[in-house]
């Protein structure tokens, strides 16, 4: 019961942390749209992309904590 008490702080801070980078890389995204040149577009490829795979990739990890301490995997 400890355990599962400290992993819960852990993982509400890899949450917000995943909701931050999700909403930097939509930002980078609606930038290209209200300036559309090539380079915003290119910044919004890369950067917001890079962002929005490791806000996936974070909430992927917790969800597989999440059930791994749960039991199901």
């Amino acid at each position: 019961m400890e355990r599962a008490l400290s992993t819960k702080g852990w993982i509400r801070k890899v949450v917000v942390t995943a909701g931050l980078l999700n909403v930097l890389a939509l930002l980078t995204i609606v930038l290209s749209l209200v300036k559309f040149t090539p380079l915003t577009l290119i910044i919004a490829i890369s950067v917001g992309g890079i962002l929005m795979g490791a806000a996936i990739l974070l909430y992927i990890a917790v969800v597989i904590t999440d059930l791994r301490q749960r039991g199901v995997l």
